[in-house]
C-alpha cells in the first residue's frame, strides 16, 4: 500500500537553479482507505484541488527546465497552504466534510505528518538550491457556489509583504491581451492566504510570485499553453529585477 506520508509530495527535477515551482493543491487523490464522506463528484470539483494547476506547473517546469514540487493528496484531506492548526477544514464552499469532523487522534497525526513531509521537502529544496525566485501556482473557480458574484480576473498575483517580484510581474501581465482585469491580491489576499510562500519565501528573504489562474482558462491543452506562456513572460520580467 502507498505510504500516505510519502505520497504527500510529488517532484519534477530540473537543472535551472533560478526557479523553484510549487503547486500546493495539485491533486484530488485520497490515500487508499480514506473516506471523507463527501460525494465522489465532489472530488472532481474545485473544492478538492486546483483544477488545471498541476498541468500549468508542469508546463512551466518544462519551459524553464526548473524543479517543481506538487502536493500529492487532496486539500480536503489536508490543506498544504494553511498552517498546521488550520490545515484540516470542516467545510469547503458550503460542503461539509464529515470525515474531517470524525477524526481520531491517529488520523489527525497522520494528516499533519503529510503536511510536515510536504513542507520539509520544500525546505530542503530551498536550502540546497537557494533559488532566485519561488513561483507558486494556484487556480480558482469562476464562481463560488456560496456566492453569485462572478470572478472576472483571468489571472492574478497574490503576495503578502514582499512585492519585489510582484510589481514587475504585474506590469507584464497588464501588458498582455486578456479578456478581463489582472487581479492584485484577488480573489484572495496574500496577506491572509499565503502560508507556503510566507514560510519558504518571505521568511527566507527569497522573492516569489503567487499566481492564481481562473479554472475555465485551463480546461484544454491550448488554454494551459496560453497561460503558461503568459506566466513565463511575467516570470522573466521578475527575474530581471530580483537579486540573484
Amino acid at each position: 500500500m502507498e505510504d500516505p506520508r510519502a505520497g504527500a509530495v510529488q517532484q519534477l527535477n530540473g537543472p535551472d537553479r533560478r526557479l523553484l515551482l510549487i503547486c500546493d493543491h495539485a491533486s484530488n487523490r485520497l490515500p487508499p482507505g480514506f473516506d471523507l464522506g463527501v460525494p465522489q463528484a465532489a472530488l472532481s470539483q474545485h473544492m478538492a484541488y486546483d483544477i488545471g494547476a498541476a498541468d500549468l506547473t508542469a508546463a512551466l517546469a518544462a519551459r524553464f527546465q526548473s524543479p517543481a514540487i506538487f502536493g500529492g493528496w487532496s486539500r480536503l484531506l489536508v490543506d498544504l497552504n494553511r498552517p498546521p492548526q488550520q490545515a484540516i477544514v470542516m467545510e469547503s464552499d458550503g460542503h461539509i466534510i464529515p470525515g474531517n469532523a470524525d477524526m481520531n487522534s491517529d488520523d489527525r497525526s497522520l494528516r499533519l505528518n503529510m503536511h510536515a513531509a510536504y513542507h520539509e521537502t520544500i525546505a530542503r529544496q530551498v536550502a540546497a538550491r537557494r533559488p532566485q525566485l519561488i513561483v507558486s501556482v494556484h487556480s480558482f473557480t469562476p464562481a463560488l457556489a456560496t456566492s453569485a458574484k462572478p470572478r472576472p480576473w483571468p489571472i492574478a498575483l497574490l503576495w503578502n509583504r514582499d512585492d519585489r517580484a510582484t510589481l514587475p510581474a504585474l506590469a507584464s501581465l497588464r501588458a498582455e491581451t486578456l479578456d478581463g482585469p489582472v487581479g492584485a491580491n484577488m480573489p484572495y489576499s496574500g496577506q491572509v492566504l499565503n502560508y507556503t510562500m510566507d514560510r519558504h519565501a518571505e521568511a527566507a528573504g527569497i522573492a516569489y510570485l503567487g499566481f492564481e489562474v481562473r479554472q475555465d482558462k485551463l480546461t484544454s491543452r491550448a488554454g494551459v499553453a496560453q497561460f503558461s506562456a503568459i506566466m513565463a513572460r511575467a516570470i522573466e520580467a521578475a527575474l530581471q529585477v530580483v537579486p540573484r
